[in-house]
């Protein structure tokens, strides 16, 4: 019998220090993602501007699973221009011979809204433009720390999911210049 209470007792003391461990862990993890005042302006500013660069690591297709991007895609938003180079995966529909632009163009916004999420503190961006082949819907969810969700709504193609990040260090409007 105190056998075995020792035994539960090693069991139970493994379990909590297990339990403390990954606890701590978890912790570390949730400063990790602190936003810095910097950043948030960072955000604010460009998002206010409409000039923000996208890059995009990860594609989500709605036939197929989630890929990781190695190369470099992004969308970049300027002066009321939309530039898209993103991949795309997915079935498509009356399209012109070839294949079309697809995903890789550039062309004028006809609308651009902004607003706050009800959570998380995401900006979200909404821009509809008409390439000439197609009529697509961007839907971007852009948080503080600059992480970004991208759905790319479109007239002839079924939609896609993009992760990514904005790029701190591209100011598409100080190109211009």
């Amino acid at each position: 019998m105190m056998v075995l209470k020792t035994i539960l007792n090693m069991n139970i003391r493994k379990i909590m220090a297990a339990a403390a461990a990954f606890a701590a862990l978890c912790s570390c993890a949730v400063l990790s993602d602190q936003v810095t005042p910097e950043e948030e302006a960072m955000v604010k500013e460009r998002l206010d501007a409409m000039s923000f660069k996208v890059d995009i690591e990860f594609m989500n297709p709605r036939r197929g699973p989630q890929q990781a991007l190695t190369s470099p895609y992004s969308v970049v938003v300027n002066d009321g221009t939309i530039t898209s180079g993103l991949p795309y995966i997915g079935e498509a529909w009356d399209l012109p011979y070839g294949g079309g632009k697809g995903l890789v163009f550039e062309s004028p916004i006809d609308t651009y809204e902004q607003k706050l999420a009800a959570f998380g503190g995401a900006r979200i961006v909404e821009i509809t433009t008409d390439n000439e082949e197609d009529y697509l819907l961007y839907h971007f969810e852009i948080y503080p720390n600059g992480k970004v969700n991208l759905t790319v709504r479109s007239k002839h193609r079924d939609t896609i999911d993009y992760r990514g990040h904005l790029d701190p260090y591209t100011n598409p409007a100080e190109k211009k210049k």
